[in-house]
Formats: C-alpha cells, structure tokens, sequence
C-alpha cells in the first residue's frame, strides 16, 4: 500500500493505541541503498511522538544537519525526556573491521563491507528478542550504533527503557527474506519499504561516499558503489518480505520535517 509519510505516522500512532500496555510496537524501515531509510526514519520518530505527546519532542531523534555526510544520524539525546518512539539504525551491527580480519576471506569481507554477510545477525536477531519482551520483565536494553568517525560500531549512549513502547529500526536487510533474515522479519508489526528510482539510488550513493571518502579516485568510487551498494539495492529488491506499506522517494533530500506538516 502507498502512503504519505504524515499518512504513515497516523497509521502506526493508531496501531500503538490498539497495543497492549505491557508490550511494545516494533517497526521495521527497508529499502535499497540511496532510497532515504534513515532520512525518513528519524523524522518519523519525531512526528510519532509529537503526535503521541501533544508537543514536540524536547530530544529530537533527528538531526537537521549531522556531522556524517554518509547517512542521517541519530540525537544521542533522543528518548531521554519523555519521548515514546525511538529510532535504531541496523548499521549498529556491522562487523568490525578487526572481525573482518578473522574472516576466511578477509579481503573479500572488507570490499563487501555492507553485504548480508557482514552483519552480526546473532546479535541483531537476540536485540529483537529482547525487544519482544513484555514491559513488566524487561530491564534497559542497550544496542550498538555504527562510528562514522572510527568506522565501527559503538555503544549507542543510548538505551531503550520501558517508556520506549516504540521502536522503529531502519535498516537494508530488515526485511530481507533470507534465512535468518527472514525470521527476524516477522518480529515486527509494521514493515515500511522506501522505493526508489535506481538510477537515482545510484548518483545520491555515488555523491554520499564520494564526499564522505570512503574511496578517495571518483572512478574506484563509482566501481565499489556498483559492486557493492547496487548489488546490495538487487539483493533487498528480489528477496524481499511483503511490506504492510510502501513510501516512494523521488528528490536528493526526500524526507525531513516538513514532509509530516500535514500531521
């Protein structure tokens, strides 16, 4: 189903009020690499809980201007007033580069650095489970977040409590359906897909790590970025779980506040 991003918060904010009180409503953000995942997620935190609170969230989960030129970052202050959603990024579980080093083919796990593989799905998947935990036993849940700076993963200062009954997390593989994946998938109660034009996909990719450095010649940019991140797009694009909605991205900069004006 097609929605609107003002049309898509209404929708879980009636979802959460079905919800009982001892559990809370998991909601997963997916889509090809360049498609807006984190750029629609964070802002969407922030419009579930004005909604949800009758006035702005005095810790935002979005940053208007992060200091990463990679992806959109999370407020390390979000959800430490009375917020009730809260946003995880996936990319808090990338293997780091010292676990990559003890793969079997360390080289090849470096390049794809991204793909399936390198995710700790174990943790990921226990992450989940905690989640899933009624309100009335579970205790603070930590999680990583991923370091532009020293590219790995880091504890998040943040931890979900158990006024958090809202937890989105954006993320490539959320809705994959491989195994593993899959299963992790069905874990949530809302699953949201952010569809983009792949050529589109592409030049915002290439200009996003181009600029961040992540290869500093253009050209060794563009044949990662096509080895990688596009084959990536081609793998969540083909084994993907049927998602409840679908939100179309079509503009460099495709969400941020004003796209929940409406709410």
């Amino acid at each position: 189903m097609e929605i609107s991003p003002d049309g898509l918060a209404r929708k879980i904010v009636e979802k959460y009020k079905q919800l009982p009180e001892n559990e809370r409503l998991l909601v997963a953000v997916a889509g090809p690499p360049g498609s807006g995942k984190s750029t629609l997620a964070y802002p969407l935190t922030d419009a579930l809980n004005s909604l949800l609170l009758h006035h702005p969230p005095p810790n935002p989960a979005h940053i208007e201007q992060p200091r990463s030129l990679e992806l959109a970052e999370a407020n390390e202050q979000q959800g430490k007033n009375d917020e009730v959603a809260i946003c995880v990024g996936l990319d808090g579980w990338h293997y780091s580069r010292e676990e990559l080093d003890g793969f079997e083919d360390p080289k090849e796990a470096h390049w794809r650095r991204g793909a399936a593989f390198t995710f700790n799905l174990p943790s990921y998947t226990t992450f989940l489970q905690s989640i899933r935990q009624p309100l009335s036993s579970s205790k603070e849940i930590s999680f990583p977040t991923f370091d532009h700076a020293l590219k790995d993963p880091a504890i998040s200062p943040v931890k979900i409590t158990s006024q958090h009954r809202i937890i989105i997390i954006e993320g490539l593989y959320c809705l994959l359906d491989q195994p593993g994946w899959a299963e992790s998938s069905e874990m949530f109660d809302i699953r949201i897909w952010v569809e983009v034009d792949k050529q589109e996909a592409r030049e915002r990719v290439l200009k996003r790590n181009f600029e961040a450095g992540i290869v500093e010649d253009y050209k060794a940019c563009e044949q990662r970025v096509d080895a990688v991140d596009m084959a990536n797009g081609e793998e969540v694009r083909t084994y993907r779980v049927q998602p409840d909605y679908i939100i179309t991205s079509i503009q460099d900069h495709p969400f941020s506040r004003e796209a929940f004006s409406g709410i």
